[in-house]
């Protein structure tokens, strides 16, 4: 059975295309490619193309996560909906990082700023490189319908992640440079975290029923009907007699 995905798997599901989104994003920075589209333009407009074209570029990881949860979440609705509300839960999740780092680490002790400071980029590098492997497995595992392996996609993520920092910590660190920017680190966090939340949330209570939930509540009004059909009748048949 397939059944319909929980909050909690479209949380999955969303962490690891936002997250992904975001990466290859920066990655694409990183080779150029945004300078390769600039240069596609004349020089006089590039300026007014650079307003547009970064507003545009920041909202393609956030729309792609929605529409992706939309999708995987198995309701009749506008994907719109879901995207809507990874937009607002990337939002909320900067403005939440945002006043950790700048109030709440402050206020912290000098020496716990100097541990958190050497051993928070290892462990947000395993830890997210751990939930986007989980939620590519959960993907998976649903559009496959193999439950066996949405069941044992934390598992198989937490050893996956944990193996690949003990055998390839160089390119583990290396793929984690191309978010070399604490703007695009807190980016990064906030669409895969708030937008991750955001949509799911939005997937699992707006639009219309589930189809086969829709269905099987079809069938018990139906059912419900010709009972009180069958009662009717028989009471009918006894006042007659």
């Amino acid at each position: 059975m397939n059944g319909t995905p929980a909050r909690w798997e479209l949380f999955g599901a969303g962490v690891a295309v936002g997250g992904t989104a975001v990466w290859a994003l920066a990655a694409a920075a990183r080779v150029g490619v945004l300078r390769a589209i600039l240069d596609a333009f004349p020089r006089g407009s590039r300026d007014a193309v650079t307003w547009g074209l970064i507003p545009a570029l920041l909202l393609a990881p956030i729309v792609v996560q929605g529409f992706a949860v939309a999708m995987l979440g198995d309701r009749r609705r506008p994907a719109w909906t879901a995207a809507a509300g990874a937009l607002a839960g990337s939002l909320v999740a900067l403005a939440v990082f945002g006043a950790a780092l700048l109030v709440g680490v402050r206020q912290l002790p000098h020496a716990a700023q100097a541990w958190l400071g050497r051993t928070a980029s290892e462990a947000l590098i395993i830890g997210f490189a751990g939930a986007i492997v989980a939620g590519w497995l959960l993907v998976a595992g649903r559009l496959l319908r193999l439950p066996y392996v949405r069941r044992a996609a934390v598992p198989i993520a937490a050893v996956a992640a944990a193996a690949g920092w003990i055998g390839a910590r160089h390119t583990m660190v290396a793929l984690s440079y191309v978010l070399d920017r604490p703007e695009a680190n807190g980016f990064f966090a906030a669409v895969a975290i708030g937008g991750g939340v955001g949509s799911a949330w939005m997937a699992r209570t707006t639009g219309g029923p589930i189809p086969r939930q829709a269905d099987e509540a079809r069938r018990g009004r139906v059912g419900r009907t010709e009972r009180s059909a069958r009662r009717s009748r028989r009471v009918g048949a006894s006042h007659g007699a």
